[in-house]
């Protein structure tokens, strides 16, 4: 009993540690893809099998905040980074652009933000400068952006509460920015 309680503890910690050994070495991977991508102005995957890539940086100074962006906001990129989400427009387009992000990691600082903090996104192209407009907290099962007509150029979202420590709700904490 007692090495069959060893063995499965074991187990559990060296797939914990394979899992953050993971994450540890994708975040290098993913700033050498970025650093690529501004270099050449090309598409850049971390590694060969990814289903995402980086396409820009978001900086909010105010908070602390550098992060890459991924292309996507599925599961497997959220898994990473902040993901650009596809159904909002593209950062070189007019319309709203959608970054989302997960609350307790990438987008945990966004907490932190007030109206007015300037919030910059840079590409292989171009650096943007954003200016929070609101701040709030909503129903995701109520509320939907058009990405045409929703009176911001950029929305940050995130899971909310941030303290939880339960997973699927459906309030979201949202920040719109215009485009300065």
């Amino acid at each position: 009993m007692l090495i069959s309680s060893i063995t499965l503890g074991l187990w559990h910690f060296a797939n914990a540690a394979w899992i953050q050994s993971k994450a540890y070495a994708a975040t290098f991977l993913i700033k050498d893809a970025w650093l690529e991508t501004l270099e050449r102005g090309t598409i850049n995957k971390p590694w060969s099998w990814s289903d995402t890539w980086p396409v820009a940086e978001l900086l909010v100074p105010s908070i602390g905040m550098s992060e890459i962006v991924l292309s996507g906001d599925n599961g497997s990129s959220l898994a990473f980074g902040p993901g650009l989400s596809y159904s909002g427009a593209s950062l070189d387009d007019t319309g709203v652009k959608l970054i989302s992000a997960h609350r307790d990691t990438h987008f945990n600082k966004l907490q932190n933000i007030n109206i007015n903090d300037a919030i910059f996104i840079k590409t292989p192209e171009s650096i943007k400068q954003y200016k929070v407009k609101d701040i709030g907290i909503v129903d995701s099962q109520t509320y939907s952006i058009d990405k045409d007509i929703a009176g911001y150029d950029l929305i940050l979202s995130t899971c909310y509460p941030f303290a939880s420590i339960s997973t699927g709700g459906t309030e979201r904490f949202i920040v719109g920015a215009v485009e300065l």
